[in-house]
């Protein structure tokens, strides 16, 4: 009865059912029978630049590639080995063959008797996931980097400016949890290592790192000193802020983070988290988590593994807490859209995430929260769909709901 009931998951299976099952899913659940690989070509790898074809080819798995690229005919691999002259580059000042000489070479020792139909048709689902994901990596990662550069202190004085500017942006992408520790031991260092009180270089870079992060760490100090009850790095530099009027007491507003376009809004986000926690107000501290993780995941799946341990941290939280009907409808709402990553991520990193999402729906139960009984809030089968490989059908129904 039980094996019945998985065939009935598998879309395409059902009578009448003319829903297109998509690759990821085929690769799962071993549907191969309709993959023509005779229909292949080098279309779409040839579109990628070289930065994209050597994230590709980082990150794909090399046999997979190369059992894909079995299955072209002649003239499909003379037009692959075109654009790996023309294209593809080894790194600058680096003795190595070219890319077409190590892929010609590999096709020629590849025993071509190993490779089952299976592989062939895996390969060609796998290789559909894997060329438009190095493809969004690459692009993404860059824009990325841009992004969170718009911000910087006008460098040219003194490198370690850069160094302890870029060393805080980091610490607000990576594990939340690491916040408090990584800020005060930064600060520590700035401050018995390289900080001049009497430079004037040094005291503007004081007043931009205090316009940028000043009242997150005011808000770090604040959470150490009522935690631990103690001075630190942070309480030394919040006191610079106060004594020079580098920040005001007046609090950040939610709509005023959201009309940010630099990743001061993450830094915004962060410090009213932390200042919930410190006020010891559940509904605030959901509130900003929950846009920590939205925040985050507009660069997913940049910066992949902090995306999903705060995604994770939510899911905690909304297990354990009271929670009202706003911060529910906004941690439902996430995982209704967050299948639209699919489309850009290969099939382990689409399993990876669902399988996260799972095991954290079975061990920490947060769909079991009271709140989800009330009739205002959205349903809770939108997270049970992960169980059943049904999310992304729920996301295609809202996205034709909106057009």
């Amino acid at each position: 009865m039980i094996d019945d009931f998985t065939d009935l998951l598998k879309r395409g299976s059902l009578p009448d059912d003319d829903r297109v099952v998509p690759n990821y899913l085929k690769i799962k659940n071993r549907q191969f029978e309709d993959v023509d690989v005779s229909q292949n070509s080098v279309d779409r790898l040839i579109t990628l630049t070289n930065e994209e074809f050597n994230e590709l080819v980082t990150t794909v798995n090399s046999e997979m590639l190369l059992v894909y690229l079995s299955t072209m005919s002649q003239y499909e691999m003379q037009r692959f080995y075109e654009y790996l002259q023309k294209v593809v580059k080894t790194a600058e000042g680096v003795e190595a063959p070219s890319a077409k000489e190590q892929f010609f070479g590999a096709m020629e020792s590849l025993d071509l008797s190993a490779i089952s139909d299976e592989m062939r048709a895996r390969a060609t689902l796998e290789m559909s996931l894997m060329i438009p994901s190095a493809k969004n990596s690459y692009d993404t990662l860059k824009c990325f980097r841009e992004y969170i550069l718009q911000d910087y202190y006008a460098y040219g004085v003194d490198d370690a400016f850069k160094m302890y500017e870029g060393n805080l942006s980091k610490i607000i992408w990576n594990d939340m949890k690491y916040i408090p520790d990584n800020f005060e031991q930064l600060l520590e260092h700035f401050a018995e290592n390289f900080y001049d009180e009497n430079d004037e270089e040094h005291q503007k870079f004081v007043a931009h790192i205090a316009k940028r992060f000043g009242l997150l760490i005011a808000t770090l100090n604040n959470l150490v000193i009522k935690t631990e009850n103690r001075n630190s790095s942070l309480n030394w530099f919040t006191g610079i802020m106060v004594e020079q009027e580098l920040i005001s007491s007046g609090d950040i507003s939610i709509s005023q983070t959201q009309r940010l376009l630099s990743d001061q809004k993450l830094i915004n986000f962060h410090a009213l988290t932390f200042l919930a926690i410190v006020d010891e107000n559940d509904d605030n501290y959901l509130s900003n988590l929950i846009s920590v993780v939205e925040t985050m995941f507009e660069w997913y799946p940049v910066n992949r593994e902090a995306c999903e341990y705060v995604m994770v941290e939510m899911m905690k939280s909304v297990a354990i807490k009271k929670v009202n009907v706003e911060n529910a409808n906004r941690f439902i709402a996430f995982f209704e859209e967050l299948p639209r990553f699919y489309e850009v991520l290969n099939y382990d990193n689409i399993y990876e995430l669902k399988e996260l999402i799972c095991h954290t729906l079975a061990t920490e139960k947060p769909q079991e929260n009271k709140i989800f009984d009330n009739s205002e809030v959205k349903d809770r089968l939108i997270l049970l769909n992960y169980y059943v490989d049904m999310e992304d059908l729920y996301y295609e129904s809202l996205e034709k709901s909106d057009v």
